[in-house]
């Protein structure tokens, strides 16, 4: 089910640096490197694939990684991408 905008408000305050952005729940990582970012990158698209939830945008950059989240499905911001987030987090704090 689609979040409603208070819910997406209410869940961004356990998610920083997360922001909506165009409709999508998005955020920009830092690395030391470019190889830690594309690292990350790969292991965010593994856990994707296990989760059967994929991200709508994987950028990477010049020590930079750009994630975002939406389920198109259901026209917007779900609870699975507020989990895929926190997933996201997660597998960020082996690198930061």
């Amino acid at each position: 089910m689609k979040l409603s905008e208070e819910e997406i408000t209410q869940a961004l305050e356990a998610l920083p640096g997360w922001a909506v952005v165009g409709g999508r729940l998005e955020k920009t990582y830092a690395f030391s490197s470019y190889a830690d970012g594309a690292a990350f990158a790969f292991r965010v698209a593994l856990m994707a694939e296990k989760r059967d939830h994929h991200p709508d945008l994987l950028g990477i950059g010049w020590k930079k990684v750009q994630v975002a989240y939406v389920t198109h499905s259901k026209g917007g911001i779900t609870a699975l991408d507020l989990e895929a987030a926190k997933a996201a987090d997660a597998v960020y704090t082996k690198f930061a």
